[in-house]
């Protein structure tokens, strides 16, 4: 690699801010904050009020040390759209995305049957009834996805979300699928990726849906009381 190609990548680096120059000539990585935050340019503007929808991203990121995504949909383009991240600070993440500006636009905003978020929200968005194809029928009896991501050498497994956190119910109602919450990991991740993470997102999803439903029943039974 000659000069000025490890001085590009480097100002990439830099613009990226995943490194830093204290003085000429010297180029150094930045530390890791201690508490994850978005990547520049991955979230999506969003009107979507997240609720308590950080604490359910906040709490797979500890469990796995990976990249957690929000993605919801729009039934008017038909694409899914990135409205939440954490854990998207990981310096190999950052470098990575620097250098493949297209991924974080791909990651950001996607048509729906391009990868695991999208594929887990249509394949539950069609009634019960509504043929499906297979790969879709398979991912809608799983409740899970898992595929190649836009960021090479990357994969994204996801599951639906019925409701956010925090969200209002509609009683008698069965909730439709609003949002896929995604893990973004290193594709040479060891064990089954698809069952390990399906699993525990599930599991994670479920707790934050049904823990602030809890609180949100004591604060109406504390309005109507007042």
């Amino acid at each position: 690699m000659d000069e000025d190609e490890v001085r590009r990548r480097l100002l990439h680096l830099f613009k990226a801010k995943v490194c830093y120059r204290p003085r000429f000539g010297y180029w150094e990585l930045r530390p890791s904050p201690a508490t994850p935050t978005d990547t520049p340019g991955l979230v999506q503007p969003s009107a979507t009020p997240l609720l308590d929808a950080a604490l359910l991203l906040d709490g797979i990121h500890s469990r796995t040390e990976q990249a957690v995504l929000l993605h919801t949909y729009s039934p008017v383009t038909g694409e899914r759209l990135c409205i939440a991240a954490t854990g998207a600070r990981d310096v190999r993440l950052r470098r990575e995305l620097a250098f493949t500006p297209a991924a974080v636009d791909r990651l950001r905003r996607a048509p729906l049957d391009s990868d695991a978020p999208g594929l887990v929200m249509l394949a539950n968005l069609a009634g019960h009834d509504a043929p499906l194809r297979e790969d879709l029928r398979q991912i809608r009896c799983a409740q899970v996805a898992l595929t190649e991501s836009p960021l090479p050498g990357w994969i994204l497994v996801s599951v639906p979300v019925r409701r956010l956190p925090g969200a209002p119910t509609v009683p008698g109602a069965e909730p439709r699928v609003v949002a896929a919450v995604s893990i973004l990991a290193p594709n040479h991740t060891q064990g089954d990726p698809l069952i390990a993470y399906g699993r525990l997102m599930h599991n994670a999803v479920q707790a934050a849906i049904e823990s602030s439903v809890a609180i949100g029943h004591h604060r109406f039974a504390a309005a109507e009381a007042a």
